[in-house]
């Protein structure tokens, strides 16, 4: 045959869903008996490759998880990547990686190994706004789940955030035919309240959010952004673009966007970064005017990303859990019936290091303060 066989085709000869293709061939007993037979003589008719491989995979005590992530030399990734593959090992299998660059050709690329490999178990981490894979991996009849499903949104909701108006829920495009998707997420838009919370806690009153690409992550963390300072009553605050596309951000571009703000205002600031690179980017621009960090310019990331801690000064951010995202994913697939899941969504953890600090008259509000408790009962005396 010149067209490879999928799952696809054999729902097609039959009449039904590939969702009850899968099933059937999983021997799922809530198909029916005469289901599962026509379901069976179809693949064997029209050759299925995978069959053969799902019935040498039940006769072997270890098998291989096929992980798609975008570029296995990210920090975040590479935290979750070890997540996956300590879970893994526990349940007996190991993970095979392959890192797609962002690029369809090789995502298909991907998939095609991991279905020469005899891959039964699939899982993507971070894709953007490409179901098509999701959806022929569900079809080839691999078991899914995605992490942090970051799908590319329209201008127009961001301006609706950035204008206080009510935005609708942002979801995966065509996410209705992907029900057996297992879809792990960390909570972007409660990270984004927690990191501003946090600089407003200090003290500030000025803020900035410098933004990312235009994913559903971005956009929630915005959200989140504006959520936190509308409940202070001192939302709108300034809002910084760099791009708008889904595209991979320049850190030069961050960095430019960045000194160009900072040279139309004065301290003291309160920056809420899009991630921690996005940081880094903005405590460049700022050493680059001149601008002192954490006395002028407080800046919050957001991952936790491996170097974060190692930066000058050493970066405050709000953590997602790296390795607890990659660990859910393969329970979700492989582990007992009590740790699996269909979906959930995880809370970040802020870890305060040296790039925040309360503004100079906050600061020195405080001082002023404490040195008054001390000398008052040394004046009584």
């Amino acid at each position: 045959m010149s067209e490879r066989v999928t799952m696809k085709h054999v729902a097609a000869a039959l009449g039904v869903s590939t969702a009850t293709v899968s099933r059937s061939l999983r021997g799922d007993p809530t198909i029916s008996l005469a289901t599962r037979r026509a379901v069976q003589e179809m693949a064997d008719r029209v050759q299925y490759r995978p069959l053969a491989a799902a019935r040498r995979l039940r006769t072997q005590s270890s098998s291989l998880i096929g992980v798609v992530v975008q570029s296995l030399g990210d920090g975040y990734v590479g935290e979750v990547v070890l997540g996956i593959q300590r879970r893994a090992r526990d349940l007996g299998y190991q993970p095979l990686f392959f890192a797609s660059e962002g690029r369809e050709d090789l995502e298909a690329e991907a998939l095609e190994v991991f279905l020469s490999e005899q891959v039964s178990e699939f899982i993507a981490v971070s894709p953007t706004a490409r179901p098509r894979l999701l959806r022929q991996a569900v079809e080839e009849g691999l078991h899914v789940a995605v992490i942090n499903l970051d799908t590319e949104v329209e201008q127009d909701l961001f301006d609706a955030v950035e204008s206080a108006l009510a935005i609708p829920e942002v979801t995966a495009p065509g996410s209705a035919d992907l029900d057996e998707i297992c879809n792990i997420a960390f909570d972007d838009v409660a990270a984004g309240v927690l990191a501003t919370a946090h600089l407003a806690d200090l003290g500030h009153r000025s803020f900035v959010h410098l933004r990312g690409p235009h994913v559903r992550s971005s956009l929630h963390r915005l959200l989140g952004y504006r959520q936190a300072l509308e409940a202070l009553g001192r939302w709108p605050q300034p809002v910084l673009s760099t791009t708008d596309s889904a595209e991979p951000q320049v850190q030069e571009e961050r960095e430019a966007a960045v000194a160009k703000f900072l040279r139309t205002c004065s301290p003291p600031l309160a920056m809420v970064a899009y991630d921690d690179l996005s940081a880094i980017a903005a405590l460049r621009a700022a050493h680059g005017l001149g601008w002192r960090v954490p006395e002028d310019l407080s800046v919050v990331g957001i991952d936790d990303i491996p170097f974060a801690a190692y930066m000058n000064p050493a970066l405050t951010t709000v953590a997602q859990p790296t390795h607890e995202l990659g660990a859910i994913a393969v329970d979700a697939l492989l582990g007992a019936p009590e740790t699996q899941r269909r979906g959930c969504m995880l809370d970040g953890r802020l870890v305060v290091r040296e790039s925040t600090a309360a503004p100079a008259a906050v600061a020195n509000a405080h001082r002023r303060a404490d040195l008054n408790s001390v000398e008052a009962p040394m004046g009584a005396d």
